[in-house]
């Protein structure tokens, strides 16, 4: 029962103050759509897949130990991939004005448990730049992985190509996250006016809480009763001239 009073209650309050939550909530999606579409810029992103496996002629004889070698393998090359070594390279090659940590960040390294495949994705503002960035990471990585560890079982399978369709900002999403903060504050908004409302609302508050004694009650008039008889206002004026005559 206390607890079907209290959320009597809160739906009072909410529905009392309807008009601000529903504003604000409007309110929010406006600039969060706003925001998205005129301030974020779209980011693109291009995917090429390497194969991690021994060459033809070092299948002869492969025992399944080797193949699980060759996928354990492929975390070490991640590291590799994203570290200065290959970066470094690409970064001087494409004349790119990032930092190797800048341009670690726009990679994604993406394993598929017990494959000896994996994708590397670029993500930039431009889909032809992501593509070329990739491709050429992937390049490097395969040119130079026979220097670095003494191995030549890396092959390009897939190259990157560009992506017109933009991968984030998402247009709904974000338009939903302004709406939900922006009710969300509403509401907020609400409770502390209800909180530092101190308005005496009914005669048990003066007689239950404060323990007063009420001597009166006064009535709110309306207009039409406040106002006097018109006929008793109205001076006689007929009379008033007749006796300033005489």
């Amino acid at each position: 029962m206390e607890d079907t009073l209290i959320l009597t209650s809160i739906f009072t309050i909410l529905k009392k103050r309807a008009v601000l939550i529903i504003g604000l909530g409007f309110v929010g999606l406006v600039l969060m759509f706003g925001y998205t579409v005129a301030i974020v810029v779209p980011q693109y992103s291009s995917s090429t897949q390497l194969l991690v496996n021994r060459t033809t002629t070092e299948l002869t004889g492969v025992e399944i130990g080797d193949v699980d070698k060759d996928i354990k393998m492929i975390n070490t090359y991640k590291d590799i991939i994203k570290g200065p070594v290959i970066l470094d390279l690409v970064r001087k090659d494409l004349a790119i004005p990032l930092t190797t940590d800048e341009l670690s960040g726009k990679i994604l390294i993406g394993t598929e448990e017990n494959s000896q495949v994996f994708s590397l994705t670029v993500t930039d503002e431009d889909p032809y730049t992501a593509a070329r960035i990739a491709n050429k990471i992937a390049a490097t990585f395969k040119n130079e992985i026979g220097k670095i560890m003494k191995v030549d079982n890396v092959t390009i399978i897939s190259k990157a190509v560009p992506k017109n369709t933009p991968i984030s900002p998402n247009l709904p999403m974000n338009a939903a996250v302004g709406l939900i903060v922006g009710l969300m504050l509403g509401m907020v908004i609400t409770f502390l006016l209800e909180l530092v409302d101190n308005t005496i609302r009914s005669n048990s508050y003066i007689t239950e809480k404060v323990e007063w004694t009420i001597l009166g009650n006064v009535f709110e008039m309306s207009v039409e009763e406040g106002e006097p008889e018109k006929e008793a206002k109205q001076p006689n004026l007929e009379l008033i001239r007749a006796n300033s005559k005489e």
